[in-house]
């Protein structure tokens, strides 16, 4: 986000799931914003920007953002440091690709709320990617919401940094998602990115 590489070049929107300081940094946000002003944001508590059409109902927003088509569920943060936290999980549909993404954060999920999930993915073209974290990937219930969810392609993330001192827990948990994937879904890796700072 600093250097604006990435898969911070050209981003159109900033999406926050939440206000960890390992999701999101409010200087680094400023400055990105200053140097692109264009950029539109949205996460919980901030002041949105650039977004259309927004309308809320119950727990879940719905709002555009450039050629895309975002619903934020309310979900909870994993932990007990989640029970105090402000937290959203994203389905991002492109409006004209019709390419859908779901983005979870560090969400505990409610294997029912993949049924709703799935309803708001209707008419995608590729079926949906989901952005899941290590820990989502052992735990029972997150387990039943993939596999109800059923994504197309499955992309873990969080992982683990080498200065991090939960490194080897993460790492372990990572050797266990990749040898027991939740029903046969395939996990991809994208290269480590601690270099996007």
């Amino acid at each position: 986000m600093r250097t604006s590489r990435g898969l911070f070049v050209g981003s159109g929107t900033l999406l926050f799931t939440h206000l960890h300081k390992d999701h999101y940094d409010a200087t680094r946000e400023r400055l990105y914003l200053e140097r692109h002003p264009e950029t539109g944001l949205w996460g919980p508590e901030l002041n949105a920007r650039g977004i259309t059409d927004y309308e809320e109902v119950g727990d879940t927003c719905r709002f555009n953002c450039g050629d895309f088509a975002v619903t934020a569920y309310s979900t909870r943060h994993s932990g007990t440091e989640g029970e105090a936290c402000s937290h959203y999980s994203f389905l991002v549909r492109g409006r004209l690709t019709g390419e859908t993404f779901f983005i979870s954060g560090d969400a505990v999920f409610d294997p029912a709320l993949a049924d709703e999930v799935k309803k708001d993915t209707a008419g995608s073209t590729n079926g949906t990617m989901a952005f899941v974290t290590a820990y989502q990937l052992i735990e029972q219930p997150s387990r039943d919401f993939l596999t109800r969810l059923a994504p197309a392609r499955l992309i873990l993330i969080h992982q683990p940094q080498e200065d991090d001192p939960a490194s080897r827990i993460v790492g372990g948990l990572m050797e266990f998602a990749r040898k027991y994937p939740p029903s046969g879904i395939r996990i991809e890796e994208p290269a480590p990115m601690n270099w996007i700072t």
